[in-house]
């Protein structure tokens, strides 16, 4: 299984049989592996976890509904399966049997120019079994490739932009109140005080507060521990003085560096302590066991400004043709439908920056 992972190069963290069958890392959502033969040869896995993972009826940034949606989640990004549609036709009519299992199939950050999305949107037979309901619009995925040096890298911006970058790590380090310095967490013994300090900035963010985010898993020290013990674990910490301003975690796999979760105390807003640590982070990525890849995740304009690469990914629910997963998925559409248009509205007038600060800004200091 590892070997063929390593060979077709869909290795993640969470694709990895260690991790698959340990329970820190999925709690007491369910593993399953698909595995596809051609004679006695193993040619293809397909890993999912079952999880009771709500729909949220949404305007703008409030939620006005949570309604039960169990879901067959395809673990990161795509499947390691030949590029075949046998292959892929038997993976779906196999998941079909299962149908009682859960609502919904979900495809999550699947590459829209891969061979599984193309299949998913066109095959005829997965159209018979499933409703296909896409939640949200395909947006890029940005990833940094690490080559040369950190000197090379910073080449790429403009003199305006380095120079930029520079001064705000300047008056950081200088208006900041004590040493700065940036904390890289790897080994085991080095979790606990992670997560405390990185909690404790998490409960002070929108993301906890207004979209009920943040740093929330029941098992998520069992997570980091188990990540430790495998050598995957990369996590930093912003300091000044022994303030943790802000906080990153990742986990380094292969050739690549994944950005799982990353959130700043909005008391240090001003000092742009999200980008500086991002900095800090690219800068050690480059010095201390460099992977080739840095994987940012999903979209975002302070992800855009450091990358280099990215490509579009979309999220695609495959819904069990009973009546309640369509029922809920209506509704969503609605919310989102209502949502753009009052975006349009306040967008028009030139308002819709200056509320969403105002929301996010009110909701930090809940």
């Amino acid at each position: 299984w590892v070997e063929l992972l390593a060979r077709m190069q869909s290795g993640a963290p969470m694709h990895d049989p260690r991790s698959l069958r340990e329970h820190a890392v999925h709690g007491d959502r369910q593993a399953t592996a698909y595995f596809i033969y051609r004679g006695e040869r193993l040619c293809g896995v397909a890993s999912f976890q079952v999880r009771d993972w709500p729909l949220k009826w949404q305007l703008g940034e409030f939620s006005i509904a949570h309604l039960p949606l169990r879901r067959l989640c395809l673990l990161r990004g795509g499947t390691a399966l030949p590029e075949d549609e046998a292959a892929h036709a038997l993976l779906f009519e196999e998941i079909v049997k299962q149908e009682q299992r859960f609502d919904a199939v979900y495809l999550e950050d699947i590459p829209i120019d891969s061979f599984l999305w193309n299949f998913v949107r066109d095959d005829p037979t997965t159209a018979r079994l499933f409703f296909r309901y896409s939640a949200s619009d395909s947006k890029p995925r940005v990833f940094l490739r690490l080559q040369g040096t950190f000197d090379e890298y910073m080449d790429k911006f403009s003199a305006k932009h380095r120079k930029n970058l520079k001064r705000s790590l300047r008056l950081f380090e200088e208006q900041a109140p004590g040493q700065v310095r940036s904390v890289r967490v790897t080994a085991p013994e080095e979790v606990e005080s992670f997560l405390e300090q990185a909690v404790d900035i998490s409960r002070k963010t929108y993301q906890w507060n207004l979209l009920g985010q943040g740093l929330r898993a029941p098992v998520l020290k069992e997570r980091l521990l188990f990540m430790a013990r495998q050598g995957w674990l990369r996590a930093y910490l912003l300091k000044s003085r022994d303030i943790a301003c802000a906080f990153v975690i990742g986990f380094q796999y292969e050739d690549r560096y994944y950005l799982d979760d990353m959130g700043y105390d909005p008391v240090w807003r001003d000092y742009s302590v999200g980008k500086l640590l991002q900095l800090y982070l690219i800068r050690d990525l480059f010095e201390y066991q460099t992977p080739q890849i840095y994987d940012m995740g999903e979209y975002g304009p302070h992800k855009e400004e450091f990358g280099n690469d990215s490509y579009l990914q979309g999220n695609l629910f495959l819904l069990s043709r009973r009546g309640y997963p369509r029922f809920i998925c209506a509704g969503h559409r609605a919310c989102a439908t209502a949502t753009a248009h009052a975006s349009a509205i306040v967008e028009r007038f030139g308002w819709k920056k200056r509320l969403k600060n105002l929301i996010r800004a009110w909701s930090s200091t809940k």
